[in-house]
């Protein structure tokens, strides 16, 4: 008996079943009249998403969530948050899914394209047993006739009464939201428990989130801070970089960018100037600071080896001062306390060393008196401490039960921002010089993160410590007038 030769929207039904980039370029033309253009990496995001979907369908526990990380423009939406959740309905039409965004409209405008995909005629050609039914067809929730749902929030929305087996977080704060910390911390709650209370099941819910970098302590920033969370992380840098991960998919970049034709050099260099570098670096390059660094950039900073240091030293009378920035706790979540040895030469600042330290108050106070001793304090060697926080108990107790010499330093008048700017140009003219040490990099991490690093008080020092020794500035003679 022949059974015939199979239709082709069966054939094409099935190939869709089997695999979501098939599906994304069968469905692309219904959400964006654009002609497609198909680079790796959109064929690369679609099969990892499916490989997370098998545990999916199957109700088992998931390996990680997924972290995805990409410039704006590369139609991560498109591929996560509209094509996917239809696509999860294709291979099993009872799943429970819900996306979620920073804004409403923008949420429901994902749900809505997602719906137009559904009711196409292409679609309910090739999936006729898939129809969202009549009396649950909203544009921010809507249900099918076989038992599954969509459901669409924006950040801090209501998610009262609704699980689901597969959670796509995008963008969940925008770019001037993440300049706010209450916006981030309101994005990272809204994540860590909210949306973890909407799970199915904690053990299988997979939770996708996607989104451009914008601040060290944004929402992926926070997850990458956890230790203990499993997570597969997908970063692609609009331009080639150590920070693309999985670091073999460096190979996949053409001349060195992610996406020629969306991102090429042009339009690249033009949203280096739209965006400026802060912005560049995170939206673009998904590193909140610039690798240049902001207003301290990594460049200003040099490093000299301990043997020209010596050179530079020789015959001069040299004395360590100290700075200390104290914190509030020794707990990780908060900030460290700061310490950091300098001399001056040549109206130049040499520092020795810079070393943080979560410590509580008896711990922080052994702990000053250790690097005092390790880092050359003399009887004409001051200790300046801000008298913040714990640094005034600091001051009372060292002066107190040592014999350091103890400085409580005025408290600022302005804010640190503009005690950084401030001593800016000093740093810029190669004035602060860092002699070599493993604390070399991480120093000038924070430094060039500042102000939207995770941590300020090695930053806080060196301002402080510019302020006080380096704010003259420097005069030279130039044919026989001073300048």
């Amino acid at each position: 008996m022949s059974l015939g030769v199979i239709p082709e929207v069966q054939i094409d039904a099935e190939l869709c079943r089997r695999n979501f980039y098939y599906f994304i370029q069968q469905y692309w033309h219904i959400v964006t009249p654009e002609e497609p253009v198909y680079n790796w990496h959109i064929e690369y995001i679609a099969n990892e998403l499916q490989i997370v979907s098998d545990k999916v369908v199957q109700r088992l526990p998931k390996d990680a969530d997924m972290l995805i990380n990409i410039p704006p423009g590369t139609s991560k939406s498109t591929i996560c948050t509209i094509m996917f959740p239809v696509w999860l309905w294709v291979i099993d039409p009872t799943l429970r899914i819900m996306t979620t965004s920073y804004s409403a409209s923008l949420s429901t405008d994902h749900a809505v394209k997602s719906r137009d995909i559904i009711k196409s005629d292409k679609f309910m050609a090739m999936f006729p047993t898939i129809r969202i039914k009549d009396d649950q067809d909203n544009k921010m929730h809507y249900k099918n006739e076989l038992g599954g749902e969509r459901y669409t929030t924006s950040t801090g929305g209501t998610v009262t009464g609704f699980h689901a087996h597969v959670i796509v977080v995008d963008d969940p704060v925008n770019p001037q939201e993440a300049l706010s910390v209450v916006k981030r911390k309101e994005a990272v709650g809204f994540i860590d428990t909210t949306l973890s209370t909407r799970k199915v099941n904690k053990e299988s819910t997979v939770t996708i989130l996607l989104m451009q970098r914008l601040h060290e302590q944004d929402p992926s920033g926070h997850w990458l801070s956890k230790s203990d969370k499993k997570i597969k992380h997908i970063c692609l840098p609009g331009e080639v970089s150590n920070d693309v991960k999985p670091i073999e998919l460096k190979d996949r970049y053409r001349d060195g960018l992610l996406d020629p034709i969306r991102l090429s050099r042009s339009s690249l260099q033009q949203l280096r100037v739209d965006l400026g570098s802060y912005g560049y670096a995170g939206q673009i390059m998904q590193r909140p600071a610039p690798d240049e660094g902001g207003i301290l950039k990594k460049n200003f900073f040099t490093i000299i080896t301990k043997k020209d240091f010596e050179l530079k030293a020789k015959d001069k009378k040299i004395v360590w001062d100290f700075f200390l920035d104290t914190a509030y706790t020794g707990k990780q979540s908060n900030d460290p306390s700061a310490l950091m040895s300098v001399c001056i030469i040549d109206n130049c600042a040499y520092i020795k060393r810079s070393h943080v330290a979560w410590l509580e108050f008896p711990e922080l106070i052994n702990e000053i008196k250790l690097f005092a001793a390790s880092q050359g304090y003399t009887n004409q060697s001051r200790i300046f401490v801000e008298p913040k926080a714990t640094g005034l108990s600091v001051v009372q107790v060292l002066k107190k039960e040592t014999g350091l010499n103890i400085i409580a330093l005025d408290p600022p008048k302005d804010d640190k921002l503009t005690r950084v700017h401030s001593a800016s140009p000093v740093i810029e003219a190669k004035r602060v010089i860092l002699i070599e040490g493993d604390w070399n990099n991480s120093f000038i991490d924070e430094c060039a993160a500042f102000p939207n690093g995770l941590h300020d008080d090695q930053v806080d020092n060196i301002s402080a410590m510019v302020n006080k020794f380096l704010s003259k500035p420097v005069i030279t003679m130039a044919k026989g007038r001073a300048t």
